[in-house]
């Protein structure tokens, strides 16, 4: 609508219609018509107080509802079935804009990604040329530190050649001054001066690194000398206080042998006196024995010492038994001479054990 045009706009007008028949249609409902009710009292009211209605009357108005009420439910019908139709259209329509949605959605969708290619390329070139940019700066204002450099050089080689000129006729004038033959001449008489200089001046290089490295080898090996004189000074030191820990381990060795040979010459006495003593022992036993030897025994040379005591304490035992039996007593005891020979003869009967035991150590 335009700016500033105007439009009235009506209700519908309503219908007014008399209603000679009750319940005939609901108006109540209705709000585009006016009903205006001719009888207003209810139908079975009138048929109980009619008196000329017939039951053919009654019958012809219930078909009349009947035919009313199947021409409305044809016209729910058919209303029903065009509102389907046009829900069929409708869907029908849905499903064509949403088809047609998606299309778009798919090209719309496609436009994006081309789209969002060609931002991302836009980008990469853009950051790509941003780091050359950065990297050109980078690199120029380097060129521009390295040009500076360069003046500053060729202003000090400048400054430099103008204070070696100088030498420059120096040179000459001793070059003036040489005898002809002296310097080989290859390029430049000058070259070949300072190439014999340069020479000369290595040379005498070398030969002060040489001495002064041969004066710290120099240093180097007094210090090692002074160390190996400490370390055989504290070794000597060592040495000695060995040599006399040795020497009084010697002296005290020394003296401990005489004592032991002094013990061994005193001991050695002791056991040849023992021996003589053992000896004069083991005679007496052998006379003993050889006394005591019967004439059907072995003789004494094959027996041992301890067979030899033997022999001899049977010969005493036979000796008392017989001596007991010759002089019986009347007492049933014995005398005092008969005790004492008993006691001398049991204490001799002891006697080889203690000289086997003596023999044995």
């Amino acid at each position: 609508m335009a700016k500033g045009s105007y439009r009235l706009e009506l209700d519908d007008q309503k219908k007014s219609v008399f209603v000679t028949q009750l319940n005939d249609r609901d108006y109540d409902h209705e709000e585009d018509v006016n009903a205006y009710p001719i009888v207003k009292e209810s139908a079975g009211k009138l048929i109980e107080t009619g008196i000329n209605t017939l039951q053919k009357t009654l019958l012809l108005k219930k078909e009349v509802e009947v035919d009313h009420v199947h021409l409305e439910l044809q016209e729910k019908r058919d209303e029903f079935k065009q509102r389907m139709e046009a829900c069929a259209q409708r869907q029908i329509k849905v499903q064509k804009k949403q088809q047609q949605m998606k299309e778009k959605v798919t090209k719309f969708e496609k436009f994006i990604k081309e789209n969002e290619g060609k931002r991302r390329r836009a980008i990469q070139k853009y950051q790509s040329e941003v780091k050359l940019k950065e990297q050109k700066n980078t690199e120029y204002e380097e060129l521009l530190e390295q040009l500076e450099e360069l003046k500053k050089r060729h202003k000090y080689l400048e400054r430099k050649i103008a204070s070696y000129k100088r030498f420059e006729h120096y040179l000459l004038r001793v070059v003036d001054a040489m005898p002809e033959n002296y310097i080989e001449m290859q390029d430049s008489m000058l070259t070949s001066l300072m190439m014999r200089h340069r020479t000369l001046s290595e040379t005498n290089t070398d030969l002060v690194e040489n001495v002064i490295e041969m004066g710290d080898k120099l240093e180097s090996l007094r210090a090692q000398l002074d160390q190996m004189k400490q370390e055989h000074d504290k070794r000597k030191l060592g040495i000695n206080g060995e040599l006399a820990k040795m020497q009084k381990l010697q002296e005290d060795r020394i003296d401990t042998n005489q004592e032991l040979e002094q013990i061994y010459a005193t001991d050695k006495g002791q056991l040849r006196a023992q021996q003589s003593e053992l000896g004069q022992v083991l005679l007496a036993i052998d006379n003993i024995a050889m006394k005591c030897t019967k004439i059907a025994d072995a003789p004494v040379e094959k027996l041992t010492l301890y067979d030899k005591l033997d022999r001899i304490k049977e010969h005493l035992e036979e000796r008392i038994d017989v001596a007991r039996t010759a002089a019986p007593s009347v007492d049933g005891s014995t005398s005092p001479n008969s005790r004492g020979s008993a006691r001398s003869k049991a204490s001799f009967l002891k006697k080889p054990s203690t000289t086997r035991v003596a023999f044995a150590q």
